[in-house]
């Protein structure tokens, strides 16, 4: 049975916070017909959390049907997504650099680690998500080159250029939708698992000019993703607001946040597939 999707919102903090259940009418959904979604908000350099979050719901054998990604989300939902595999994800994530990031040496490092160079050839459906520069609407990518595709979520106006696709001019879904649920929510999920990684944008630090252009596009994400909270299942926030979003040197620390954070929820996510504790 499908969900309803006018759910309150279920914040599900770290240790020391009180966890809210979430309504009881998720509970006991079967695992093997429903579609379980996981969306991936941008973070830059805290989204190496998505990572520990995958690895965390793989080794409990949590299944996911569906991965929706937006900005860098959009390229961890991408390396998972092509072969379905943690150890994977985390072998080719932590090989991103900054310096690609930086210099948007996007496309050469994918295409030297897809298996699949086109999304519907992947095992488990994937949505990346953009924003169209012209009517600054989401634009939704399910097929076609993967790596366009990515290339394109990551684009930050202001530190890169916009990518054409098509007659569009795509730039990073972060500007229309950084928390994608709602997609999820469309393409017919009956839970969603979100992680978001935008707290702490408050005490950001100014240190280089583009600090000033990030927080701006961190300010609209933040408020975009408050209102996309509302409407998933579980949402799981890794500490990781100490975090600089260019500080790729604290990519294992981020991982291990959201491995952590993911942990303290099994138990919960258990109960709602009805699922056995693992021995």
């Amino acid at each position: 049975m499908k969900l309803l999707f006018n759910i309150t919102l279920s914040l599900i903090f770290l240790a020391g916070c009180s966890v809210p259940r979430p309504n009881p009418n998720i509970y006991s959904i079967d695992p093997d017909s429903s579609i379980i979604a996981l969306v991936l908000g941008e973070g830059i350099a805290r989204s190496y959390a998505h990572v520990g979050v995958i690895k965390a719901l793989e080794e409990e054998e949590i299944p996911l049907h569906l991965v929706v990604g937006s900005g860098t989300g959009a390229l961890m939902a991408a390396l998972y997504a092509n072969k379905k595999s943690a150890n994977d994800l985390e072998w080719h994530a932590m090989n991103f650099k900054k310096e690609t990031y930086m210099n948007f040496k996007i496309d050469r490092f994918l295409t030297q680690r897809l298996v699949h160079s086109k999304i519907e050839d992947g095992p488990i459906p994937l949505v990346i998500v953009t924003t169209d520069l012209k009517t600054g609407t989401p634009f939704l990518i399910d097929k076609g080159p993967i790596s366009k595709a990515v290339q394109a979520s990551l684009v930050i106006p202001g530190f890169f250029e916009p990518i054409s696709y098509g007659d569009k001019t795509l730039v990073s879904g972060e500007i229309s939708n950084g928390l994608p649920v709602d997609v999820a929510i469309h393409r017919g999920a009956d839970l969603i698992i979100a992680v978001d990684l935008m707290q702490g944008i408050e005490s950001y630090a100014f240190r280089r000019e583009k600090d000033i252009t990030l927080q701006s596009y961190k300010i609209t994400s933040s408020a975009l993703t408050k209102k996309q909270l509302t409407q998933a299942h579980l949402v799981i926030q890794p500490e990781v607001s100490k975090i600089d979003f260019f500080d790729f040197s604290r990519k294992r620390e981020a991982m291990l946040a959201g491995y952590d954070a993911t942990k303290k929820m099994i138990p919960e996510i258990r109960k709602i597939l009805n699922l056995q504790e693992k021995d």
